[in-house]
C-alpha cells in the first residue's frame, strides 16, 4: 500500500507549508499523494486569505525523487495514465494560484521532484540540493512541465542538452544558471524560507497577486500581450484602497495597514 505521505501545516493564517513526508522512499510521489495534493490545492485556491505556499521534503536526502517507481511498476497502462493526469491536475491548480509558491529544496530533486521545484514561483535551495531530469534514460520524458519550465529558464539549447544527458546540477550551478533564487546551508533552509515568507506576508496582498499573475504572464505571453496584462493589473491596483493607504502611510511616516481592497 502506498500512502499519500503529506504533512500540512499553517504556522500563520494564509501561509501553508506542505512537506512530502516519505523519507524512506526519498519522498517519492504516489497516486495517493497526487489525489491528496489535488484536494489540498482545490481548497487553497478557494481561500482568499492565502498569501504563500511552501513545498519541501522531509529529511535531508531528498526534496522529492519524482514518481515512486516501485508503485509505478505495479500499475497497468490505464492506471499509470490516470496517476499522471492526477498530478497534472495538481500542476494546473497550483499554476492558478494568485499567491507565490516557494520550493524549499533539500537534497535530491530528481524527475518529477525537479519539475515540482521548477514549476514553483521561487526556489530556495540548500547547498546539498541537486537537480536532474533523467526520464529519457528510463524510456520516457518529463511530463509535469519539465521541458517547458527548463526551456523558459535556460533557453532551448541548454535545456535540451540537460534533458538528453540527464546530468545532475548541484545547487551553486543551478543558482548560476537561474534555476534557483538563492542557496543557503541545509540547517538554515527553513529559517531562510520562513523569513522570506514573513516578508511576503507583510506586503499588500493585491499587489503581490498582480505581480505573480503578471510575471507568470510574461512567460506565457511576452511581448505586447504581456505588456497589456501588466497594464490591466496595474490599473486595477491604481483604483484600490491599498494604493491610497500606501501613499498615505508613506506621507505620514507610519507603517501601512493593508486591507486587500
Amino acid at each position: 500500500m502506498f500512502d499519500a505521505g503529506l504533512r500540512v501545516e499553517e504556522p500563520a493564517r494564509g501561509l501553508v507549508i506542505v512537506t512530502i513526508d516519505r523519507p524512506a522512499a526519498r519522498n517519492a510521489l504516489t497516486t495517493a499523494s497526487g489525489r491528496a495534493l489535488v484536494d489540498l490545492y482545490t481548497r487553497l485556491a478557494m481561500r482568499p486569505e492565502m498569501r504563500a505556499l511552501v513545498i519541501t521534503g522531509s529529511g535531508d536526502r531528498a526534496f522529492c525523487s519524482g514518481a515512486d517507481l516501485k508503485e509505478r511498476a505495479t500499475l497497468n497502462a490505464e492506471a499509470a495514465r490516470a496517476q499522471h493526469l492526477t498530478h497534472r491536475l495538481g500542476l494546473t491548480l497550483r499554476g492558478s494560484f494568485e499567491f507565490p509558491v516557494i520550493a524549499a529544496v533539500n537534497g535530491a530533486a530528481h524527475g518529477g521532484g525537479a519539475e515540482l521545484a521548477l514549476s514553483s514561483d521561487l526556489v530556495i535551495a540548500a547547498t546539498n540540493a541537486r537537480f536532474a531530469l533523467p526520464e529519457l534514460q528510463r524510456g520516457v520524458m518529463p511530463g509535469m512541465g519539465g521541458t517547458q519550465f527548463l526551456a523558459r529558464a535556460l533557453g532551448g539549447r541548454r535545456a535540451l542538452d540537460l534533458l538528453l544527458s540527464g546530468a545532475e546540477l548541484d545547487a551553486p550551478r543551478a543558482e548560476e544558471l537561474g534555476l534557483v533564487n538563492r542557496v543557503v546551508p541545509p540547517d538554515r533552509l527553513m529559517d531562510e524560507v520562513m523569513r522570506y515568507a514573513d516578508r511576503l506576508m507583510a506586503l499588500p496582498p493585491l499587489a503581490v497577486q498582480a505581480a505573480v499573475r503578471s510575471t507568470r504572464g510574461a512567460a506565457d505571453f511576452g511581448g505586447p500581450a504581456g505588456l497589456a496584462l501588466e497594464l490591466a493589473l496595474h490599473q486595477r491596483l491604481m483604483a484600490s484602497e491599498d494604493r491610497v493607504e500606501g501613499a498615505r502611510a508613506f506621507a505620514e511616516g507610519r507603517p501601512p495597514v493593508w486591507q486587500g481592497r
